[in-house]
Parts: C-alpha cells; structure tokens; sequence
C-alpha cells in the first residue's frame, strides 16, 4: 500500500457520520475507483493513520466490507482487496441497471413538470461542467440526476435497493468520469433520458437508462481490463 496519495483519505470532520460509516464508505471507494487494487493488502494501521482514526472503525468496516465480496481477510496473512471485487462491482451495476431503468420509465409516466424542469436545469449544468471540463462537480451534478429520477417514482421498495447500492455506484462513476470520452457519451446519454421523460416516453426512457448505464459498465470494465493486460503484473 505504498505511494499512496493519502489525500485521497481526508474527511471532513464537519460530515455526521460515524467513524464507522466513513470508513466503509472511504475503503469501499478506494476499491471500486481502483485506488486499491485487487490482490492489495489493507493494513489496518495504515489506514487508521492516513484517516486520522483508530483501528477500531477500520476492523469493523473489513468486516462490513468483506461481507460485500470485496475485501477478504487470509488467516494470519491479513486482509485483501478480493479477486472477485470486480464480479461483484458488476453484478451491482446490472442490478442498478434492471432497477433503475424502471425508475426511469416511472419518472416519464409520474414526473411533475416542476420536477421535469428541474432536472432540465441539471442537464444545463451538466452541458456547461463538461464544457469546463470539471470532473468533480460533474460528478454531483450526475448523481443528483440519478437522484432525481429516483425520487420522483415515489417508489419506496426500488428506492431502498437503489440507496443500498449508492456508494459503490457513486464511486464507479467517478471512475467513468475520469475518462474524456466517456463524458461526451454519457453527457449525451444523460440528455436523451431527459428528453425521453420530458416527452413523456416511458418505453424510451426505460431502455436509453438501461443502455447508459450497461455502456458504461461494458466500457470502463473492459478499458481497464485491457489496460492491466498490457501493462501486465505490477
């Protein structure tokens, strides 16, 4: 775990969380963006020093984190980034899709035209982050779009799956935002929901959110795979 940017773990001791909680969440994250990689050793030490906390919150969110599939602790060895962090990160992702196209089929049927109009506005701001080029506020405008959709189903059951799976979600789009190109085409992608909903379209609504999101997957998982390949072992 060296050569680390240990910015990466700052937390902003003004957030209501639990030591716990943000733990899990900032581990969780340093997995799914690929700051960890698998086959990683995770020292509890280490990472209790770079967080600024104890090892206690860093024991129980191994725990929580290895109950995911993502972490998987070697007796007497310690505790690794597991190999199948990626099957699992994808196996999200296809439930997120499955779930959340629904969500967007729902908004094109239920959206308020004051919420239809709201989320107009983000795709504005999302046109104009990504003229800038600023990645990090892109990527809060782009969950706020999500947040949007979901919201508006008024559907407390596809809600709770969807806010279960939200920060391993979060984080691999962050790791999507990263690259240019996939910018251009999900902003693109993100405009044609919203038309498909403002025009009142379920059937288009469902399946352009259902492609968004199975196109990203596809895409970044398998640039990444292709990436590691050629660079071969590190």
């Amino acid at each position: 775990m060296t050569d680390k940017d240990e910015r990466f773990f700052s937390v902003d001791p003004n957030l209501v969380k639990s030591l716990r909680e943000l733990a899990v969440e900032k581990i969780r994250e340093g997995i799914v963006s690929g700051y960890f990689e698998v086959g990683e050793h995770l020292k509890e030490r280490e990472l209790s020093k770079m967080m600024g906390i104890s090892t206690t919150p860093i024991k129980e969110a191994f725990r929580i984190l290895e109950n995911e599939g993502l972490l998987v602790t070697v007796p007497r060895k310690g505790t690794f980034v597991s190999e199948y962090a990626s099957t699992s990160i994808e196996e999200i992702l296809l439930l997120r899709a499955a779930v959340e196209s629904l969500c967007a089929r729902l908004a094109a049927i239920k959206m308020s035209e004051e919420d239809v109009n709201e989320l107009e506005q983000v795709v504005l701001i999302m046109e104009s982050l990504h003229n800038k080029g600023d990645s990090d506020a892109l990527i809060e405008q782009n969950s706020r779009f999500h947040q949007l959709i979901i919201a508006s189903t008024e559907n407390k059951m596809m809600q709770t799956i969807l806010a279960n799976i939200r920060s391993i979600d979060k984080a691999f789009r962050k790791r999507a935002l990263k690259v240019e190109v996939e910018r251009e085409v999900g902003y693109q992608e993100h405009r044609a929901i919203f038309e498909a909903i403002k025009q009142r379209e379920p059937d288009k609504a469902e399946q352009r959110m259902k492609d968004h999101i199975l196109r990203t997957k596809d895409n970044i998982l398998a640039a990444e795979a292709r990436a590691q390949a050629e660079n071969g072992p590190s």
